[in-house]
């Protein structure tokens, strides 16, 4: 797909997305990423990406999306996990 399409894609979301860095772990040119992106009108989404960085630059990523609460816990496991918590302080 590449640069441009990547570009496009991100370019065509509605106004009003922020992006709220939460965690960044890297390990040479391996770099894993979770962020909070909150919109007002659509919602809180969380993403985890896993990037692939060379010579400064991004050559291979896949990100995985999910809304906190979207996939309620299952009865059994209720007692044994906490809810993960919707936002995070900057």
């Amino acid at each position: 797909m590449g640069g441009r399409n990547y570009v496009a894609v991100n370019s065509e979301y509605p106004e009003g997305w922020a992006i709220r860095v939460l965690r960044i772990v890297a390990d040479g040119d391996e770099v894993v990423s979770e962020v909070e992106v909150p919109h007002e009108g659509v919602g809180v989404f969380r993403a985890a990406s896993f990037w692939t960085v060379r010579d400064g630059r991004i050559v291979r990523g896949r990100e995985y999306w999910t809304s906190p609460g979207a996939d309620p816990r299952p009865e059994w496991r209720a007692a044994l996990v906490e809810p993960m918590e919707t936002t995070h302080a900057p």
